[in-house]
């Protein structure tokens, strides 16, 4: 019993990491050869080189850098899927709008999400729609489509979309939620650029200091070597 306690605790931590890295865009950045099991070696690895690097300058040192290293996959991981989130943005809003004048057409939804791959530009989405269309075409089974279609970003209008669109099989009315949604995420986009311009500010004041900072410390090593060359007369 206790085997078997311990197998199926390694089993669920396989499965969530799993689920962790397709979520996250690890199988689409990396590949999809890559695992829990591969992911956690180059980990450990990172972390034992790190350490043993390290360690020659001083444990603690070996000790912070090990576990920096550690858990730098991870976020890098979490990185290039939060930069993945910000470029599906135009993309997604398209496919609320897009959805919502089929739909309006008359044009049945699993035709409408069939098509959508074509429309979009972001590579991971357009991957993972072109995937969705497929399992459309060969299932038919629209609730399984969509759960693996939302288990591959870890972005909450995908998971919006997903639920909006199973609402409306059962009662019909996606037309209003997902204008609504495509709204949101115009207001998401302005905060993304607000957010952009005051970046670009403070790296414009930055570097307005900076060159302050070099044209008086010029201006100053100036004036001391004029001092110096002036007392030396004397």
């Amino acid at each position: 019993m206790e085997r078997m306690a311990q197998k199926g605790k390694e089993l669920a931590w396989y499965g969530r990491t799993q689920a962790w890295l397709t979520r996250n865009g690890a199988k689409f950045h990396v590949g999809k050869q890559v695992g829990p099991m591969s992911f956690l070696a180059v980990r450990i690895l990172l972390a034992a080189a790190g350490f043993g690097i390290l360690t020659m300058m001083s444990p603690a040192y070996g000790i912070l850098g090990g576990a920096a290293l550690f858990f730098l996959p991870s976020g890098l991981v979490l990185y290039l899927n939060s930069r993945d989130n910000l470029r599906m943005l135009p993309d997604l809003k398209h496919m609320y709008h897009s959805l919502e004048i089929q739909t309006r057409a008359g044009v049945f939804v699993t035709d409408a999400l069939a098509e959508l791959y074509g429309s979009v530009h972001e590579k991971r989405l357009k991957q993972a729609l072109l995937e969705l269309a497929g399992d459309l075409v060969m299932r038919s089974d629209l609730g399984q489509a969509l759960e693996k279609f939302q288990g591959k970003f870890d972005n909450r209008y995908v998971d919006s979309l997903c639920m909006i669109i199973l609402q409306a099989m059962e009662s019909g009315q996606s037309v209003d939620l997902l204008s609504d949604l495509s709204e949101q995420i115009k207001d998401m986009e302005a905060s993304v650029l607000s957010q952009k311009k005051e970046a670009l500010d403070r790296s414009v004041t930055f570097y307005q200091l900076g060159i302050l900072v070099a044209v008086m410390g010029v201006v100053l090593y100036a004036c001391v070597t004029q001092m110096f060359a002036a007392a030396t007369q004397f």
